[in-house]
């Protein structure tokens, strides 16, 4: 009898915790709008002379704000000194308009390693000249030869998931196949 209670209470638990964790609690939002809080990494090495790589491509959803933070070599790792000088970080909107960020101010001047430096930027979509629409953040290596190890990009942003944004329709299609 002993067994077969615990075998009840131990199901009931189980009912229970698969209950809640089915339920949502609320929707994901960094800004408690109709968005979504996405964080990506990723190292660069290899990355050849001249290459973009499509970093993050919402599309399409649009990017509302992002942050992004690059490691690279710079003739002076000191706040707002230098622009890295190999990484480059293009936003907007692929085959429409895409504009740099990462220029000097986004030196922070920290470097525990030599030849690698940190850079930050902040962007909004629509201000400072990033473009009112923005989909895509794109890395591209500007230097001369491939990037190595020291080389990283991270950026986390706040994707817009309302219907606003995009342009798409849900079409429910029938089809019959028979005589």
């Amino acid at each position: 009898m002993k067994a077969h209670k615990y075998s009840l209470y131990l199901a009931i638990s189980l009912v229970v915790l698969a209950v809640a964790t089915l339920i949502p609690k609320g929707k994901v939002s960094a800004s408690g709008d109709e968005g979504q809080f996405i964080a990506v990494s990723s190292m660069l090495d290899g990355l050849a002379s001249g290459a973009a790589f499509p970093f993050i491509d919402t599309t399409p959803h649009r990017i509302a704000v992002a942050h992004i933070a690059v490691t690279d070599a710079t003739t002076n790792c000191s706040a707002g000194a230098a622009a890295p000088s190999n990484v480059e970080v293009l936003v907007g909107q692929a085959g429409v308009s895409l504009v740099s960020v990462m220029g000097a101010a986004a030196n922070t001047g920290i470097s525990t390693t030599p030849g690698q430096c940190v850079f930050h930027v902040t962007i909004k979509a629509g201000h400072d000249g990033v473009p009112s629409t923005v989909t895509d953040i794109v890395v591209v290596n500007g230097g001369s030869s491939a990037l190595t190890g020291i080389n990283t990009v991270t950026a986390s942003a706040t994707v817009r998931v309302d219907n606003s944004a995009s342009d798409y329709r849900v079409v429910k299609v029938q089809v019959s196949i028979g005589r």
